[in-house]
């Protein structure tokens, strides 16, 4: 049996091709004939997809499964919509399109359209699935009928760095003795960078004047003129460090070598790097937005005010206590079981139940699938 996967855009590293790359190889695990589509692709995926319009063969397939992410308006999205597969829908959020209003015309647009059109997928989609209940209870509110929605939470690749050599230079950089606070992940506004930069301002300033705030990833438009001015503002030169978007070994060197992660984050549907944070064993401060509390689970340290004065004295304090540093560390890692490779192996199995009305493996033997 043929199932489909169509996403906006496939590329390495990003949370959704993740997404997207597990579920295909449990589907050829469990004997389906997986194929994956993309609008746009960097050169890791085109070895393992192809371009959205080679699906249109298979629309009107009444046997195959179709299984659409959406995170970003593309007009791929009318792919979906004639199809006459079975159809998943899987929502990872679209950022409110306020946030980018007078920083990127086009993101404002894609995201205002984006969300504009998300009504529309209800009509004909067998199964819509959030990757957090927040994300399932906005399908909720844009007119999915509830039992026909679900969760299926994000998978997180947390071993994929674990042979990659870390960046030395990086390594040797962020070894100096300094507090190393971490931020993984676009630099657009809904992420708040700015409220990052504020925070640590306050932290070094009034606790450790050798901090260092280290922000990992794209930036986007014209947030990052303003993010260097309040920079230079508050008078952080060479205190803040930019890495735009980083490599695997890179990335690997921030989580080894960094102390704390923080995310003041006002949007987010799900929020890997809180679970990459805990796997590399960083105790993380976050501000309860968005699914930000449901990825937490309990774990970490969650705010909901922005006083910076006191996050700068609880990070002094944790600085001070190892054994309540630790207790926090054992809690995050705690949580990272509830998102281990069989429980999600298990929530992908149950989301095709509801679809194809038996188990997964059962449906492709039926099929001949080999």
């Amino acid at each position: 049996m043929r199932v489909h996967q169509i996403l906006a855009s496939l590329e390495a590293g990003d949370a959704v091709s993740n997404q997207a790359l597990a579920i295909h190889r449990l589907l050829a695990g469990w004997g389906f004939e997986p194929r994956l589509y993309a609008h746009n692709m960097d050169e890791f995926a085109k070895a393992r997809a192809e371009r959205d319009e080679g699906y249109r063969p298979f629309m009107h397939q009444a046997e195959d499964l179709l299984i659409f992410h959406y995170s970003i308006y593309c007009d791929n999205y009318r792919l979906f919509l004639e199809s006459r597969n079975r159809k998943v829908l899987v929502y990872h959020n679209i950022t409110p399109a306020e946030y980018y209003r007078g920083f990127s015309s086009h993101l404002e647009e894609l995201c205002r359209a984006g969300r504009e059109i998300l009504p529309l997928f209800s009509s004909g989609c067998d199964l819509a699935l959030g990757d957090s209940d927040f994300n399932r209870r906005e399908l909720v509110e844009a007119g999915f009928p509830e039992e026909r929605t679900g969760v299926l939470p994000i998978h997180p690749p947390l071993g994929r760095l674990e042979a990659v050599e870390e960046d030395r230079s990086l390594r040797d950089l962020l070894e100096d003795g300094k507090v190393n606070f971490l931020y993984v992940g676009r630099v657009v506004p809904n992420k708040r960078v700015d409220d990052l930069i504020r925070f640590f301002s306050c932290y070094y300033r009034g606790v450790d004047s050798r901090a260092r705030l280290v922000l990992a990833g794209l930036p986007i438009g014209s947030y990052l003129s303003v993010l260097l001015d309040l920079v230079d503002d508050l008078g952080l030169e060479g205190r803040v460090l930019f890495l735009g978007k980083v490599s695997d070994a890179a990335l690997k060197a921030c989580y080894l070598h960094s102390h704390y992660y923080l995310s003041m984050s006002e949007h987010e549907g799900f929020c890997v790097p809180l679970l990459e944070s805990f796997h590399f064993g960083l105790p993380v401060l976050a501000y309860a937005a968005g699914a930000v509390p449901e990825t937490m689970g309990g774990a970490g340290i969650l705010f909901d005010r922005k006083d910076f004065p006191l996050l700068a004295e609880l990070v002094n304090r944790l600085q001070r206590d190892p054994l309540l540093r630790e207790r926090i560390v054992q809690a995050q890692r705690k949580r990272l079981e509830d998102f281990a490779p069989g429980v999600f192996a298990a929530r992908l199995r149950e989301a095709l139940r509801r679809v194809l009305g038996e188990p997964a493996e059962e449906r492709a033997e039926k099929e001949g699938v080999s």
